[in-house]
């Protein structure tokens, strides 16, 4: 599929074909085109906790209302958010020029080393932007997924194992689904949703 046709036939899933496993193989292809995901001072604060064994998805599931999905899936996936990705500028500009290099690290400690809420909103919009990267290069290698935010999140962060400088931005629930798709539900027209110079001016045409 080329990208609009990928974009049209992403679902979000909640039922999958349990014989189909997601194998390390796959993740470590989508994965590989996840990391590429764009992130502020390319900080790239997503990380991921893939869980596949049985007992373990069903500890996730309790953390997550219930949901069947969770548990009935080929791999339900955690995506974290670290919140003092701040801290790895010095990796992240490791290669830079010196003056380059110091400037960004002194640019991100003052950004955002005293500013927790910015931190964290910084945090999540990375996680988000690469948990959407997730989505569409699963559906391009044949895998659905579906997207949540019910869960509990101090319960998620113990089962997946999480340290206090991480917070559980969603999950991800991946496999191969069985059809037939649920149909797309309704989406506000583009004239509506994007407007020229203004929110209050004209609406794209």
């Amino acid at each position: 599929m080329n990208f609009s046709e990928l974009v049209r036939a992403r679902r979000s899933v909640r039922d999958y074909d349990l014989s189909q496993p997601v194998t390390d193989a796959d993740l470590q292809a989508i994965f590989e085109e996840v990391i590429l995901s764009p992130s502020a001072f390319n900080l790239q604060q997503g990380a991921f906790v893939v869980v596949r064994e049985a007992e373990q998805k069903k500890r996730l599931r309790a953390a997550s209302m219930d949901q069947a999905q969770v548990e009935n899936c080929g791999a339900a996936i955690v995506v974290c958010a670290k919140l003092d990705a701040h801290l790895d500028a010095p990796t992240v500009f490791a290669q830079a020029p010196e003056p380059i290099r110091e400037r960004m690290i002194g640019m991100t400690a003052q950004m955002y080393g005293g500013n927790a809420q910015f931190a964290r909103d910084e945090a999540i919009r990375g996680a988000s932007l690469a948990a959407m990267t997730l989505m569409y290069a699963a559906k391009a290698r044949g895998f659905d997924t579906g997207a949540m935010i019910g869960f509990n999140p101090q319960q998620v962060a113990e089962v997946a194992g999480l340290t206090d400088n991480y917070i559980p931005a969603m999950l991800i629930v991946m496999g191969r689904g069985t059809p037939p798709a649920t149909p797309r539900g309704y989406r506000k027209p583009v004239s509506e949703v994007v407007k020229l110079e203004r929110l209050d001016g004209a609406g794209l045409a």
